[in-house]
């Protein structure tokens, strides 16, 4: 029986908590806690017992010999400098989303990773969550016929006025990196890299200096002739969801998009005809009753599934485990999120920020 995988945690904001719950929740243990001090500090380390290592340069240092991994967890812009201070010291890291500020810096941890020959991911967690594998399965087993569009959205009300990170772009704010990667990573998974992009933003912000794209809205052509389409905003909410159109129907996923347990699949024939003049039938099909009735129909028959796949705890641990695997077989990063993917998708948020 192998010892407990040890984490070494770099921030000490609302996630961390998060993600330490993850961490017990498979039975390993949080043995360092890096930070600039403050209340988070302290009530880290009294939940997690792990020792407190001030600063982060230092603390880094200081972590070779009590960690096996280390979770960065600290704002979006010094994602990258922490990451690779970890991977030049030889300390394996899951780099919480957006994997760094921009796509020179996440090529730079990509590159430091393999360099150093030590594992690095990009903690997309939901890639890792049981209801997105049964939906990819299902879009793999021709479930839908040929997938000819994705949609997906990401949006909360949050109080401008709080100090939030998410309104300053200096520490790497903004509905793209606290949202939007949500939907437009899991596209990038289905469908791979964006072939072309058209993107429209809005931004604001605390004040004019610490602007940031806090409404956005996305189209991406991928090179498989998938379009999709996806929003993200940080002022208003969306559906939050994410849905694979194809030639036979629909997948959606039930629950938020951050956060799924389960799939729908409502298969679909395609519209025959198109030359005629409606009959009555065909008339008395645009009624309310006929399309509730409709809908019962295809339940009770079965073409219309919904399909669970609850996930454990909050969710987070799925990825945990994932690194705590390839770590100690020697792996240097997932086929589920691979460095190249997370390089790739920073340069789409480049390029449609460029838009604002």
């Amino acid at each position: 029986m192998p010892s407990p995988f040890r984490w070494g945690i770099l921030g000490t904001g609302a996630i961390s908590f998060k993600f330490a719950h993850a961490v017990r929740h498979v039975g390993s243990r949080v043995t360092a806690i890096a930070s600039r001090g403050g209340d988070g500090a302290g009530a880290l380390r009294r939940q997690t017992g792990g020792q407190w290592l001030e600063g982060y340069d230092t603390a880094i240092d200081g972590m070779r010999d009590l960690v096996d991994a280390a979770y960065i967890a600290t704002p979006p812009a010094f994602h990258a400098q922490h990451a690779i201070a970890c991977l030049e010291a030889g300390i394996p890291v899951l780099v919480e989303k957006p994997f760094a500020a921009s796509l020179r810096e996440a090529a730079a941890v990509r590159d430091a990773a393999r360099a150093n020959g030590v594992f690095a991911m990009e903690a997309m967690w939901t890639r890792f969550l049981p209801a997105m594998a049964r939906l990819r399965a299902l879009l793999d087993a021709g479930a839908i016929g040929q997938p000819r569009m994705i949609t997906g959205s990401f949006g909360q009300i949050y109080d401008a006025d709080a100090g939030l990170g998410h309104f300053d772009a200096a520490r790497g704010g903004g509905a793209l990196a606290h949202l939007g990667c949500y939907p437009l990573s899991l596209g990038q998974w289905l469908f791979g890299d964006a072939a072309r992009v058209q993107a429209l933003v809005q931004t604001g912000g605390r004040s004019e200096a610490a602007g940031v794209d806090e409404d956005v809205a996305v189209q991406v052509h991928y090179a498989n002739a998938v379009i999709g389409s996806f929003q993200a905003s940080i002022r208003s909410p969306a559906a939050n969801g994410l849905a694979v159109h194809g030639t036979h129907g629909v997948l959606q996923i039930e629950g938020p998009i951050y956060r799924p347990w389960g799939v729908r699949l409502v298969p679909t024939r395609p519209v025959s005809g198109g030359g005629g003049l409606p009959d009555a039938r065909a008339l008395k099909k645009e009624s309310y009753v006929w399309q509730r009735l409709g809908r019962w129909r295809r339940l009770l028959s079965g073409k219309e599934r919904a399909i669970r796949a609850p996930y454990a705890g909050n969710g987070y641990h799925y990825q945990v485990e994932e690194v705590e695997r390839l770590v100690r077989a020697g792996g240097r990063e997932s086929a589920i999120m691979p460095l190249d993917q997370s390089v790739a998708l920073a340069a789409l948020l480049e390029q449609v920020r460029m838009e604002a």
